[in-house]
């Protein structure tokens, strides 16, 4: 009688260890890019707080989540840091852990109440701190402190118009007929409004 007994499902395993930069390697198929601009935030941010945000990684040291981390540690000149050791996952779970790292902090959003009154203690706390240092634009926190531009609606007299306005439709000749006999089914309640079918020839 054969073994037909499933093997063991591989287990998660999670360790923090102090790895050597060096021996650590970018995901040459991740798909996260980073910017000059935001490498430098992150280099200030570990300047000003520390190496806070653990860089994920395979046992053979190769990124997970933190390449932009990575390269802001190799600017920073740090020789070894400590980093989150990821063990036992099939390649397809660590494309998939990658892949969630990535973009599930995009999801969030700012309660920009509660963001602005941060902001304003702050200020009060720490008179003349370094904001820019957290991430925000200058435009993106004067926004924030002032509450954002008042829009002024202004009512004005308007009268008849009688110019006309063309539409482009692109694409098959059979689509772009259906398109136009929808327009002039959609025209039809607005007195003195009409839909002229045609085509103009653009030449090659």
């Amino acid at each position: 009688m054969s073994d037909t007994t499933a093997p063991a499902p591989t287990k998660l395993k999670i360790t923090d260890e102090t790895r050597k930069v060096s021996e650590l390697r970018p995901d040459p198929k991740n798909a996260k890019t980073h910017s000059d601009k935001q490498i430098a935030e992150i280099m200030r941010s570990i300047e000003t707080f520390g190496y806070v945000n653990k860089i994920a990684c395979k046992p053979d040291g190769t990124i997970i989540g933190g390449h932009g981390t990575l390269e802001a540690i190799k600017r920073l000149g740090m020789e070894a840091i400590e980093v989150r050791v990821v063990a036992g996952l099939t390649p397809a779970a660590y494309r998939k852990l990658n892949l969630a790292l990535n973009k599930l902090q995009e999801g969030s959003k700012w309660d920009e109440r509660i963001l602005a009154d941060i902001l304003a203690e702050l200020d009060a706390e720490d008179e003349g701190s370094d904001l820019e240092g957290l991430g925000f634009s200058g435009k993106e926190l004067k926004g924030l402190r002032d509450g954002g531009e008042e829009l002024e609606v202004k009512e004005i007299e308007t009268g008849d118009v009688e110019d006309e306005f063309w539409i482009s439709i692109r694409g098959p000749l059979a689509h772009q007929a259906e398109v136009l006999k929808a327009l002039q089914v959609a025209m039809k309640p607005y007195q003195g409004v009409s839909v002229e079918l045609g085509t103009i020839g653009l030449g090659s």
